[in-house]
């Protein structure tokens, strides 16, 4: 047992091999075919579809079970439905709401909303954290903290007599 855990033989070898010459450029050929917008990790559907995509060619490349046609039909159906996705969001304000998570604000004007901070599972001490990481000492320099749709935290600092368009639109 110990012998062959390490290796087998040579023709257990040549299915993995085949298998990544014909799958991996296939997946790049289909990406670049439906445009970069395909692999951008703006919302959680779009993280759902990368995640699989992985998953669908590790079958592909270690399971004996699935062939490479299987395996790029399972791969070019994620990528237009992926593509049917973007295109509705980008021709339906609707759609594009449903599938998007909205920003909201965690921190603004010297106050802090808390309800919004227990929905999302944000402590104060990310609060402070996200603060200390963009250089500032508390948050009497911030505006406003925003919970981004895509889950990242953004720091809006206070600037002297100027108004901030840039927090129109967040909850």
């Amino acid at each position: 047992m110990l012998d062959t855990l390490i290796f087998d033989s040579w023709k257990g070898l040549i299915r993995p091999f085949l298998m990544c010459l014909l799958a991996y450029p296939f997946l790049i050929f289909i990406l670049r075919i439906f445009g970069k917008r395909t692999l951008t990790q703006i919302n959680l559907f779009d993280f759902i579809i990368t995640v699989t995509y992985g998953a669908t060619l590790s079958s592909i490349l270690t399971n004996n079970k699935v062939s490479f046609a299987e395996g790029a039909v399972i791969l070019l159906m994620l990528t237009v439905l992926q593509f049917i996705v973007s295109q509705s969001s980008v021709h339906s304000k609707t759609f594009a709401d449903f599938m998007k998570a909205s920003p909201s604000f965690l921190y603004r004007d010297g106050q802090f909303f808390e309800k919004s901070m227990q929905h999302h599972r944000i402590r104060m001490e990310d609060l402070k954290a996200v603060v200390r990481k963009q250089g500032m000492s508390s948050f009497e320099q911030v505006e406003a903290i925003v919970l981004e749709g895509d889950g990242t935290l953004s720091v809006i600092q206070k600037e002297a007599g100027s108004s901030n368009d840039v927090l129109s639109g967040v909850e």
